[in-house]
């Protein structure tokens, strides 16, 4: 068996792209902690981490380019590298423009 890490932060609301990068990146800081002391082997889950986007009521919503490099210094940024397995779903985008990682 391996766990299947997906801590998740919702695309509702008007919060920004900014917004939404610093809230996933404490989360899974946290996540992380809570694993370590949870004595998770990080070597072994899979990380399911949430789309970094603007809020799905957010005034502006930034081109495909814009939203690609927040979440790719997010997914690796507070992520140990004991934890390989990260992926990302497609179908969980209700704007279908990011392709899976």
């Amino acid at each position: 068996m391996v766990p299947v890490v997906e801590p998740e932060v919702l695309m509702d609301g008007q919060h920004t792209l900014e917004r939404c990068c610093e809230v996933t990146e404490e989360v899974l800081k946290t996540v992380f902690s809570q694993l370590y002391i949870q004595g998770v082997t990080l070597e072994g889950m899979i990380l399911k981490p949430n789309m970094v986007l603007p809020g799905s009521t957010c005034s502006k919503q930034e081109a495909v380019d814009e939203v690609a490099m927040p979440r790719s210094a997010v997914s690796c940024d507070p992520s140990p590298p004991q934890s390989r397995g990260l992926r990302s779903y497609r179908a969980a985008n209700p704007r279908n423009w990011l392709r899976p990682v």
